[in-house]
């Protein structure tokens, strides 16, 4: 009797992971000419935190950061499928705000060719293309920048990514503020692109949407490959450590290239954020 519910056992449990496991197979094969949708979710972290605004963090440069803002604009997305051929989003479409304080963390694109994907292509910030099609040409998106800080004026342009809060280091005395606004200017094109293969296939079909989640390390705008210290950039008053152009931005525009990491890719039919 003992052997029988051993042997009972058994079966159910190879049962079990026979269905796990083909819960990954590719049961739904691409029908030409068919489109479906794609989903990005953006995850904020800091240094393998999670990124809970008014926590405070400390880096390597020993410097104690209170984040009270992180956003930034994501776009131009390219999708590449298993025989390497890339499909690039309309670009009048491909521009998208991401706010942890608007908890805008998700990323939707729709009438995808139906394919089975294997890369990733997008940029950070507003390329000097788009921009340069003038203001009424993307209003509609300038406006939802400006409403989530993202934007200067027009003659100067986007915020590309805009990360603030207070932050403490034993060089000095007593809590000063920060704000790190990168973007382009008229000297120098911070834009950037970051290509990122997928640990897991993306299949989109006309019924079947994947989500891909990535990971974001904010922590990487100043202590990336490149160290940059806010005491370092305190401005003349001692109050306030201002970084929105020159040399700063450049290596910023450097470091994020490594912000952004695919946690994995999950195949079904609606969004899933975990």
């Amino acid at each position: 009797m003992r052997f029988t519910l051993k042997a009972i056992a058994a079966v159910m449990a190879f049962s079990t992971l026979f269905v796990s496991c083909s819960s990954d197979d590719d049961t739904n094969p691409v029908t030409e000419g068919s489109v479906g949708d794609v989903e990005f979710y953006f995850d904020n972290g800091v240094n393998g935190d999670a990124l809970i605004l008014g926590n405070a963090y400390t880096n390597s440069n020993n410097e104690k950061l209170t984040i009270n803002r992180f956003n930034y604009i994501v776009s131009n997305f390219v999708l590449t499928d298993e025989d390497g051929n890339e499909f690039a989003y309309p670009k009048e479409q491909s521009y998208f705000v991401i706010s942890e304080e608007a908890d805008r963390l998700a990323v939707h694109l729709e009438n995808i060719p139906a394919g089975n994907y294997k890369k990733i292509k997008f940029g950070i910030g507003v390329d000097q293309q788009r921009y340069l099609q003038g203001e009424t040409a993307q209003q509609s998106f300038w406006d939802l920048a400006s409403a989530n800080f993202l934007t200067w004026t027009w003659s100067t342009g986007y915020r590309f990514i805009n990360f603030e809060g207070t932050f403490t280091s034993p060089a000095v005395e007593g809590e000063k503020n920060f704000q790190v606004h990168q973007g382009s200017n008229s000297a120098t094109d911070n834009y950037r692109e970051v290509t990122l293969s997928l640990p897991t296939t993306a299949r989109v079909r006309k019924n079947e949407m994947p989500n891909i989640h990535l990971m974001v390390d904010a922590n990487v705008i100043l202590d990336g490959d490149t160290k940059i210290k806010l005491v370092d950039n305190l401005n003349t008053a001692g109050t306030s450590a201002p970084i929105m152009g020159g040399e700063s931005l450049i290596t910023i525009a450097a470091n994020t290239l490594k912000m952004f990491k695919v946690d994995h890719v999950h195949n079904g039919s609606g969004s899933h954020h975990d």
